[in-house]
Formats: C-alpha cells, structure tokens, sequence
C-alpha cells in the first residue's frame, strides 16, 4: 500500500478525497526555507522537473523562518548530542525555565507587566488553559467575596446592627441582614452558573471543545460541534455596542459600610458571570482581518466593566509575524492573558504557550493543570532560539511584508472585479477573490464559496510551483504567509503569479484556470461519506415563476463524459480525455445544481416550466459505482438532486438516464405529495409504435425479434408490448442473466409466441427486428453481432446508445434511435448535454413536463413499468400534441401515433 492510498484509508479519509478531487493530493519529501521539494509518483512523473515549490502557506503561520532554519537545527542537533531528557516529569525543567522568563520580558516590555507561562503543545491547548484558568481566577474572586460579605454579616450581628436600616446608599431603609443575605444568595447563584466566554464575530480559536464553542464558523457540520463553555458572540464591532453587549448579565450585590457613629450605610457592586474575552488582534482564519484599535480598546473596557480577563490570541499573528512581537502592540491595548503557538515552535516543535499576568495568576493551576509532554527541554529551547530570531527579523518582515502587499495591492488594482482586496500586515496577508459568475449551471457550481481558494490553489501550484490554501472560515481568501527569509526575487514570482490567476477569473478563462483538474487521478476513488439531516421544511421557492403554472423538475446524468462542454461552453476547447478526467476528479465533490428552466406550452392547453437538475456523475461511473458496491451513495445523490428539485417548487420529479436506474425504477424515491415518474413509460411507447409498424409490414420468417436487456424495467415491457406482433422472440443478457431471463420468458407464455434466452449477442444474428435497452456506459452491439444479408432495422432506447456507431454504417441495417420526442409547436428550448436536434426531446423528459401539464394524471412510470402504463403515457402525449420522432443518422422523421389501430391487440396486451 502506498503513502496515498494508506494516508486515505487509515488517516484522513475525507481530506484525501478532497485533496484527490483538487489536485491537491501531493507529498512533499524535503523543505528548506521558504520552499519544499515534491515527491515524485513514478518515473514518467516530471511535475516538479522545473524546480522546488515556494510555500506560501507556511505551515498556517508556523513557518516564520522557514523549513529547517539552520539556527534551530543547530539547536535540536545539540539536544540530541547532550541527550537531554524528553520525559522528565515533576522536576526542575531549565529549558521551560529559560523559555517562560523569556517570554515574561519581551511581552512585558510592551506592557509592562510580569507573567506567568504554562506551556502546552498545540494553540488550541493554549486557548483551553485559557479557558480552564479564567474560570478558576472568576471562580475564586466570586468565593473571595462571599467570604467577604459572610464575614461581614457576622460582623453586624456581633455589633447588634443585623436589623438596623441602612442609612444612605442603594439599600437605604433596609436591614443590614437583608442585604447582606441577599448578597450572598445571588453571589452563590452566580458560583452555580456556568461562566461565560465572549468572543468576536468571526473569530478562530481552535477546534477542541472549548476553543470550538469560541470559534465562529470555521466550515465545521453542526453535528462536528461539541458543546463547550457558555459564550457570548459580538456581531456588532463598534465601540459602545461591545462595551455594552453584557450588561443585561449584570447582577447587583449590596455590601456594608458602617461609620464612626456606627451607623450602617449601603454600596452597591455589580457582578458578572463573565469570564474572559476573546479575541485575535487580527483575524486570520476568516479571510486576514484586522480588528480596529476602537474595538481592542472597547473589549478592554467591557473586561473591567465585568470583572472578567482579556485574552489576546496571538498564536497566528504573534511572534512578529506583522513586524512587531505582540500583533496587538500598535493598538496600545493591553490584554490579561497572552497565547502564542504556531511560529513559536519554530516549525520544528510543537509548542504553545498560554502568559497569564502575574498579579492574576492562580498558583495552584500549575500544579494542577498538567501535560504529559508540556514543558520538555528539547521544545522549549527550539522556542526559546526562535524567540530571539523573531526579534532580529523584525525590521525585514516589515520590509518585505510592505514589498509583498504593494505588490499583490498593484494586481488587486489592475483586476478590481477579480480581487476583491488585499489585506493584512508584515507577513500576515489575505487576497480576497471574487466569486466567478460563469454562465454554465456546472461551473457555478465548481466556483463555490467553499472550493474558489481550492481552485486557484491548484492552478499556482501546478503552473507556478507556488503552495498556497484559502483561510478555513472563508475560502475566497487565500493565506500568504511566507517566512521572514522571503527573497526580492520571490515576491516577483508570487505577484506575476496572482496576476496570472486574477486575469484568468477577470477574462472568465476557466478552461485555462481549470486545467490542472484535466490531469488523471492517481488512486482507487472514495465516495464521501453520506451525513444524515432531518428533512428541513419545504419552502417552496416560486422564484421567476407564475403561481399559475406549474413546475416540473427533470433530473439527469451526463451520458458520456464528452458532453462536459454541453454542460459548461465554457471548457468547449477541452478535449475528451480532458473532460473524462476532471469529471473523474469531481466526483462526488459537486452538489447536484440547476442546469436552466425552459416553458413548454401544450398544444391542447396551459403551459409548464420544466427546470433541468444535473446528477453529477457519468453512465460509466455509476456503472463503477454500482459494481463496487457504492450504490447507496449514488442513490443519496439522486435523493439529494430530488430534494432540489422539491425546494425549487417542482411537483413532478422525473428521473433520466441513470437517476432513475440506481432508484430502482424510482421506487426509492419516497414522496406524498409529489410524483414521481422515470419517463419509461414514454419511450417504451415510442419504439412500441414503430415496432408493430415494421412488423405489421413483415412476411413470414422476418418476425423475428430480438430484445437485449430484457430484464431491465424497459426491455421487459417491450417484451411483453412486442410478443403479440411476433412469430419469435429472443431475449439476451449479459452473462449469469439466464435465470432472470427465464423470469420474463415465463410472463410471455400466454402470447403463445416462440421465446428462448441467450448469454450472448451473437444470437442476434437470426433477427430481422432488434430492440435494445440496457443500461451499460459502452456500446454492447457490435457490428459482428448481425448478419449482413438481410435489411435489419435496429431500435436503440438506451442513453447513451447500446449500438456502437460502426452498426450505423452497414447498408443493410437502419438504426433508429428511439425513445424521442418531438415538441409541439415550433419550440426548440435548449437543454445543455441532451445533444438532440432542435424541438426534440427525451420520452423521459417529455413525460415529465406532460404530467405537469396535468396536475390529477397519476405517474405511469412509478417503479416497474406495465403495457397498460405504456399505452396511459402515449395517451397522454397525444392529448397535447407531443410526437414520437425516428432519428436515422441525422435524419428526423415524425410518424404520428397510432391510436386507433391494432385495437383488439391492445385490448390482449391491456
């Protein structure tokens, strides 16, 4: 088993997958600096023969100094040669020593004061002893008080002043006892309650439980959401809302003050279950976004106000990421509580450090809060040596942070409907990118909110060699966080880069931008896995529609991967091998999405909107699917393409190509007040009309036919339609069929027509008549498969076509694609990916929008299809002008439907 393949099956299924459909799913076997050496697949592979890719993502602001700074090698090197101790538990640790001074003195020369470091080792570790401590520290101020008033009414009683009136204060006219009781009952009630963390809009903290509860966002499924602490999230940033945000959390506690004349007087203190507030200086998860000095100061103030600590997250802006120590610093705020990570390790450790102000510390949380591999000497010497290289390279990440975004601002400037802003400070910067508007349905659907960073990701690192990633909370914004070792020259790269990128999305070049998704995966395809949620009310969404007329949705696959184009004009220059392997890439990555919508008026009366859903998959993939045993996934697909259907204020659903085969002729669309219909009905009816036609015109002998894929919903029917009009009839499977073929054979017995089975093609060579209807993505009948000494009329229902287009070449045979229908009228609405001539349409889509047409007809084609559902479908079409088309080769030729004839067989058949 390779590293790929063992990467998505034992480690990170999900993110394998995901990286699988991006493009993104390579390794990295080297790194120095600011770039990393790729690994190459196998000898033909030469992506990387053009040099090393600079990273820009840069460990999501771990790398401050690169891959394998030489300083910090030096420094894990000597560890190893001294042998230091990595376990060395309940002792003396001189390098957390060393590391927890050193931190206390540079912070504290910003701000002046002395702190307290307990080290972790991840960021998120750091934000939970955040948590952990600030709970303790509210927690003892709360019993400290009640200590205070308890003391303080055994003191009134002692001086016999328990039921004298205060004489002044908010409390005047009460007894001492009352409101020092009082007091007390409402301090205890607020040591019950559970204290509450505040945090910004958008914030990012972490993903462990409490860091989660504070996080905002941060793509993460609700049911991946563990609760945590009680928090408070602040929408609005300006000034007085937050400073005031908490005040309904307020609870008034009187105290006791008696004077020289031992007269009792009242004050008042207003207490908070608020513990700390959170929040990062500048926000990088949700797109590199600075918080003003204002609201800095504002979430001071509220702290005080509630008595409840400030805690700076600098773990991805700190360690002078933005030129200065402290990201906060030009704010001239000054927090409680400081967390650093990320860069601290030095991209060699994993190290994180929670600085709580000494005059605010609990000691006994050290001793209690404990980490099996916090405070190790080998991390915190790394971090230590990283600390001073921070405060050297500060001036350069000013310089060339200020180069970097002048650059990338100048291409935000030349491509204003492409770059949305650039922003961010030092080495700290986020581009924000438009979403795309393309015209096609699929590729509005590729350029979501959630993979646009993805996409352009792939194209810099495939075209430019260039690493970057979208920030987690809002993926229209790629990171650019390179180390302070950044050469002149790199920035040069990194804007003719992103001008490239810009120019591609402004000139709507998707074919270009999208390229690097046309290269064939490597590894076995995962289906992601399916997430269960209660159906949500319908909102029946009427949107561009009349309430007058109705709507139908038609779901349907791509037949062949080269139809791509159809779906998207906008990759019209790829060519097929390009097209099957993007669609190989996406699988299971898009979302089922509106194609377009079409009114259809009925030649009898009223009109109806049909709008196209697409099923994002090929014939051939679920074919593999199925085989693979991944036919639940693909039905929740079908299910989810279903449910938009409904959303979008459809009351028919109809089922083309392979929707409605992995449904099981649609059974397994469960719906009450909608119908839903395969369509099957319809194009039995169309090949049944001209099959009795030719053979009501055959001699002896030439009655002869032959029905491949007889066991499926279609060719079963048009078995039992067809035996009547037969002298013989040969059913033919695919190998191991003989026993479901023997199934039907039976059902035809009372037509007392000569039936047999086969396995293979080659009994089609004795059929004048061959009709065929099989749900397989290749061509099944080959020209071998027929004599060529007999006229032979062939009638292909599948989609895409049973016959290999060779069969249409031999002068004795007429291949008639069946299964069309022609619009009344002289409408030709355009449906991407059905490649039919004008006016033209699938019997399955054309019995979708008849139903529509008639509100109280039930579905004819609602799980196995019967005779007597054929002849309802084909009654239907008739009453609103709806004809079946014969397409020979190119040619389109309309027979109007025969009613009236053949009544008596009918009547057999019905």
């Amino acid at each position: 088993m390779n590293a790929d393949s063992g990467f998505a099956r034992y480690a990170r299924p999900e993110f394998a997958r995901l990286l699988r459909a991006l493009h993104l799913d390579v390794t990295y076997r080297a790194g120095q600096g600011d770039h990393l050496t790729r690994e190459l697949r196998d000898a033909t592979d030469h992506s990387d023969a053009e040099g090393q890719v600079l990273d820009l993502v840069g460990g999501a602001g771990s790398s401050l100094f690169g891959h394998n700074h030489p300083a910090l090698l030096e420094v894990a090197r000597r560890c190893f040669d001294e042998q230091i101790p990595f376990n060395a538990q309940a002792s003396i640790r001189p390098g957390a020593a060393e590391l927890a001074q050193r931190l206390s003195a540079v912070v504290g020369a910003t701000t002046g004061a002395s702190y307290v470091v307990t080290l972790g080792n991840t960021g998120t570790e750091a934000v939970e002893a955040a948590v952990k401590h600030a709970t303790v520290e509210h927690r003892r101020r709360l019993g400290a008080l009640q200590e205070e008033v308890e003391l303080s009414l055994r003191r009134v009683r002692r001086d016999g002043l328990a039921d004298v009136p205060c004489a002044s204060g908010p409390g005047a006219g009460r007894t001492c006892a009352e409101l020092l009781n009082e007091a007390l009952d409402r301090i205890a009630e607020l040591r019950r309650t559970d204290p509450v963390f505040v945090a910004l809009r958008n914030a990012f903290h972490g993903k462990t439980a409490g860091a989660g509860t504070l996080t905002h966002g941060g793509n993460v499924p609700a049911d991946l959401k563990v609760p945590g602490p009680r928090y408070r999230r602040l929408d609005d940033w300006t000034p007085q809302a937050v400073v005031t945000a908490l005040d309904s959390e307020r609870v008034p506690v009187n105290s006791i003050r008696v004077d020289a004349a031992g007269v009792p007087h009242s004050a008042v203190r207003r207490l908070s279950p608020v513990a700390a507030c959170f929040v990062e200086p500048i926000q990088g998860e949700s797109g590199v976004h600075e918080v003003p000095a204002e609201t800095l100061a504002a979430l001071r103030e509220l702290a005080d106000r509630h008595e409840a600590a400030l805690v700076f997250d600098e773990i991805q802006c700190g360690m002078g990421r933005t030129g200065t120590f402290l990201a906060s610093e030009s704010s001239g705020v000054v927090a409680d509580y400081y967390l650093f990570s990320k860069s601290l390790g030095g991209g060699l450790a994993k190290i994180s450090a929670l600085l709580v102000d000494e005059s605010r510390y609990v000691p006994e949380f050290g001793r209690h809060h404990t980490s099996t591999f916090a405070d190790d000497d080998f991390s915190s010497r790394i971090a230590t040596a990283t600390v001073d290289l921070a405060l050297a390279h500060r001036d350069r990440i000013v310089e060339i942070g200020t180069l970097l975004r002048d650059r990338l601002s100048e291409v935000a400037a030349r491509w204003p409907d492409a770059v949305v802003e650039v922003r961010g400070r030092g080495l700290l910067l986020g581009v924000e990118f438009s979403l795309p508007q393309p015209d096609s349905g699929l590729l509005r659907e590729v350029f979501d909110s959630e993979s646009l960073g993805y996409l352009i990701a792939g194209r810099l690192l495939h075209t430019h060699r260039i690493r970057v990633i979208p920030t987690l909370s809002a993926p229209t914004t790629v990171r650019v966080q390179p180390s302070a070792l950044l050469e002149r020259a790199d920035v040069d790269r990194i804007a003719a880069a992103f001008d490239d990128v810009a120019a591609l999305l402004s000139r709507g070049d998707y074919t270009t931008l999208l390229d690097h998704l046309t290269v064939p995966p490597a590894g076995a395809w995962q289906p992601p896995q399916h997430v269960p949620l209660p159906r949500r009310d319908r909102a029946v969404l009427h949107s561009g529609s009349r309430a007058d007329v109705p709507r139908v949705a038609f779901l349907a696959n791509l037949d062949v991967p080269s139809k791509l184009w159809h779906m998207a004009p906008e990759l019209a220059d790829w060519s097929d091998e390009q097209c099957e392997a993007a669609l190989e890439r996406m699988w299971g990555e898009l979302d089922p999405f509106e194609v377009t919508r079409h009114r259809i008026t009925s030649e009898a009366r009223g009109e109806v909107e049909v709008v196209m859903v697409a099923a994002p998959f090929t014939a051939a993939q679920a074919n593999a699917a199925l085989r693979a045993g991944e036919g639940a996934w693909l039905r929740r697909t079908v299910l989810d393409a279903v449910e938009l259907g409904v959303s979008l204020g459809a009351g028919v659903i109809g089922l083309g190509g392979h929707t409605s085969i992995v449904t099981n002729a649609a059974r397994d669309v469960v719906e009450t007040d909608i119908r839903v219909t395969s369509g099957n009905s319809l194009t039995a009816a169309c090949a049944y009309d001209l099959l009795r036609l030719q053979l009501a015109d055959s001699g002896p002998g030439e009655r002869r036919v032959g029905v491949v894929g007889a066991i499926g919903n279609i060719g079963a029917v048009m078995a039992e339609l067809i035996a009547p009009h037969c002298d013989s009839m040969v059913l033919v499977g695919r190998p191991g069929s003989a026993r479901r073929l023997a199934t039907v054979a039976e059902r035809l017995a009372a037509h007392q027509v000569d039936v047999s089975i086969a396995e293979d093609l080659d009994a089609l060579r004795d059929c004048p008549v061959v009709v065929s209807a099989t749900n397989s993505a290749d061509p099944v009948i080959l020209p071998n498969h027929l004599v060529g000494d007999r006229k032979i009329l062939v009638c292909d229902l599948a989609v895409p076509g049973d016959v290999h287009p060779a069969v249409a070449s031999l002068s004795n045979v007429t291949l008639v694609s069946g299964g069309r229908i022609q619009l009344p009228g002289m409408q030709t609405p355009h449906f991407p990916g059905i490649t039919l001539p004008p006016g033209i349409l699938y019997s399955c889509m054309a019995e979708t929008m008849l139903l529509g047409l008639e509100p109280e007809t039930p579905s004819p084609s609602y799980g196995a299809l019967t005779s007597a559902g054929v002849l309802a479908a084909r009654d239907l079409a008739v009453r609103h002008g709806f004809q079946p088309a014969r397409i020979v080769s190119d040619d389109v030729s309309l027979q109007p439907w025969i009613v009236d004839q053949f009544s008596t067989l009918e009547e057999q058949i019905g």
